[in-house]
């Protein structure tokens, strides 16, 4: 087993990525998507890449376009983009080698962007949303974006969290969101889905991923977990407690 850091040919540029190969020959592959303007070298994407590559899959992490190493402007980075983002990636692996079970998943928006693509290409195997969101940015947050015409976030650094990076993202990537609805589109998927909520989940609470799986085909699998937040990834202990859940679903499945 290894880790390849590379560039994936992208329409707005490459995409930085890291590829976990399996040890031995493999006709399974795993794309794992990031939250909204998060990295790929979270501790909760790299966890979850390390436990399915024992699973015997190939992993590909990636960041979209516009966000940390990859290439293109903040003003790419939309849920169309995004989508775009995850076909070259899959197109690029494909390319390299005959997966035949491809699962897609992520969290957070990386959970929402997943069931999106799903709905929309049938070579997908299986889906799995870690607490994702659903539908159009609403209330108070999308007002003030309108207003001020970017909304200005920052994040931790994946090997120092007292170090940020600022992101200044357009307001037309809530444009561009409007046209996208995860609620709806999980009715469109015909193969598995694995959805998984946090109990303490503030930002994405439980009623919203248990929406999502009411619209969603069997089979599919809901699951909330005690004492959970959303932003786990800080938490060693959380990472395994969520990996081992997301084991249990992907073995309970018969693909």
């Amino acid at each position: 087993m290894g880790i390849t850091e590379t560039k994936i040919p992208s329409t707005k540029g490459s995409l930085a990525a890291a590829i976990h190969y399996s040890e031995n020959k493999t006709d399974k592959l795993a794309i794992l998507c990031p939250g909204y303007l998060d990295s790929k070298d979270y501790k909760q994407l790299i966890g979850l890449a390390e436990v399915l590559n024992k699973q015997g899959y190939t992993i590909v992490r990636f960041e979209p376009t516009g966000t940390w190493e990859s290439e293109g402007d903040i003003s790419d980075y939309t849920t169309s983009q995004y989508l775009e983002d995850i076909k070259n990636v899959l197109e690029y692996m494909l390319s390299k080698a005959n997966y035949k079970h491809i699962l897609l998943g992520g969290h957070s928006r990386g959970g929402q962007v997943s069931i999106l693509y799903a709905a929309r290409d049938s070579r997908i195997s299986v889906v799995l949303g870690i607490m994702p969101s659903s539908g159009p940015i609403q209330g108070q947050r999308r007002e003030e974006w309108e207003k001020s015409g970017i909304s200005v976030s920052q994040r931790d650094l994946p090997n120092d969290k007292d170090k940020k990076i600022e992101f200044r993202v357009p307001f037309n990537h809530v444009l561009d969101r409007d046209q996208y609805d995860a609620v709806g589109d999980a009715k469109k998927i015909k193969v598995p889905i694995i959805l998984i909520a946090g109990e303490l989940d503030d930002l994405v609470p439980p009623n919203e991923v248990r929406e999502i799986f009411d619209n969603a085909n069997e089979p599919k699998k809901f699951i909330v977990i005690p004492n959970i937040g959303h932003d786990y990834r800080h938490n060693d202990d959380e990472i395994k407690i969520v990996n081992n859940k997301i084991l249990e679903q992907l073995k309970s499945i018969k693909l």
